[in-house]
């Protein structure tokens, strides 16, 4: 009748959120990673279309120029690599190394 609250009951319950938290969190991390790289890809795409216009409109004195913007950047900041750390450092904290269980009972 209480089975539910025996200790094996609760180490198996906590063992079952060890590894659903793992896995919740190595898949975030995949979706951040993979984010990150598609996101360091546009930046690199934006920056060529950007140069490509400006070179076409060059006569006309560039992008900036040719639509009067007074705030005119090509400026996009990459954090793929402090994104990458960040995710290497979840997947730290998440991993907890499989341990190998001991009976306190010597043996002869």
């Amino acid at each position: 009748m209480w089975a539910y609250r025996t200790p094996m009951y609760m180490l198996n319950r906590i063992i079952h959120l060890q590894a659903l938290v793992e896995i919740i969190t190595n898949q975030t991390s995949l979706a951040l990673d993979l984010l990150s790289a598609q996101s360091h890809q546009m930046r690199t795409m934006i920056y060529q279309n950007r140069l490509s216009i400006d070179y076409l409109l060059a006569e006309e004195g560039g992008v900036c120029t040719k639509f009067n913007s007074s705030e005119c950047s090509t400026e996009i900041g990459d954090h793929s690599k402090t994104i990458k750390n960040i995710i290497s450092n979840i997947r730290k904290l998440a991993h907890v190394p499989v341990r190998k269980w001991t009976s306190i009972v010597e043996k002869d």
